[in-house]
């Protein structure tokens, strides 16, 4: 088991700065924003070197309304722009040596389908596949993410994402889980863990009000049990958020950012002290 943590949550702080802070604090890795037009690669995987600190892989970039990022949008070029974005950012994750690209299968804030009859879940897998070349040819694993309801109109559960990985039908795609967008749609937070883990690639975390670890009301206790029930031994990331208006926007200016220090050590000092077996 290896604790990493989020680097876009820490808004437009200069990436040497986060990665410098991440390593400080003590963890193990860093998920970094696949914005593939905004970083020189070669030196973040010289940095990472240096710190020692492993670039587990990339959080993929996919943001509404932005339909050229959109793999799932009703315009088959604006799939087709996609998917080339998509080919982009796998290009970075072998840039940086990571192993995995999170992939929204249908853009992050897009709430409301855009066809009938789940057509968006089709143009999704779709587009996906032809991912899939591309990331047998960069030894890249493409993970599924589910997003709640709230954020995104396609897949939303652990169950959603473990279809939509069997419908991909390759190796290369898996799924991940996240304690807070599992804390609005699961039934229990345990079983989903159970059901996925044959597919279950790394875990994202943070707590209920998407702050840190032991300042809101998820039971972790049930994520750690259904952890260490699934066999899952793959990277811990955490995904906590400033307070303040606009979910999807981290840059919250002062006093804001300390906050994400504060939040960033201690979900760290609660992973560790949690039972989690660091096989």
């Amino acid at each position: 088991m290896k604790f990493s943590i989020c680097s876009w949550i820490f808004g437009d702080m200069p990436i040497d700065k986060i990665m410098r802070f991440v390593s400080g604090t003590g963890y193990d890795a860093i998920e970094i924003r696949a914005a593939v037009n905004d970083y020189d690669w070669k030196d973040i995987l010289h940095l990472s070197k240096e710190l020692s600190l492993e670039i587990g892989g990339l959080t993929g970039d996919s943001a509404w309304p932005n339909q050229a990022h959109d793999l799932a949008n009703a315009h088959i070029e604006n799939r087709r722009k996609a998917i080339e974005y998509f080919k982009r950012q796998m290009e970075a994750v072998k840039a940086v040596e990571g192993k995995y690209l999170v992939v929204c299968p249908s853009a992050v804030g897009k709430t409301s389908p855009m066809g009938l009859n789940g057509d968006d879940w089709k143009w999704a897998v779709d587009s996906v596949q032809e991912l899939v070349g591309k990331a047998c040819e960069l030894n890249i694993t493409l993970v599924i993410e589910p997003l709640n309801r709230y954020e995104s109109c396609l897949v939303n559960s652990g169950e959603d994402a473990l279809r939509f990985v069997q419908e991909v039908g390759s190796p290369k795609v898996r799924m991940l889980l996240d304690s807070y967008h599992m804390n609005i749609e699961e039934v229990d937070l345990e079983t989903p863990f159970l059901k996925t883990k044959e597919y279950l690639e790394i875990v994202h975390v943070a707590d209920s009000n998407r702050q840190a670890l032991g300042r809101g009301h998820i039971d972790f206790g049930k994520i750690t049990s259904g952890i260490n029930r699934s066999g899952f031994n793959g990277h811990i990331v955490v995904e906590c958020m400033a307070p303040g208006a606009d979910p999807f926007q981290a840059s919250k200016g002062y006093p804001a950012i300390d906050l994400i220090y504060t939040y960033a050590e201690e979900s760290l000092l609660y992973l560790k002290e949690l039972s989690m077996d660091r096989r």
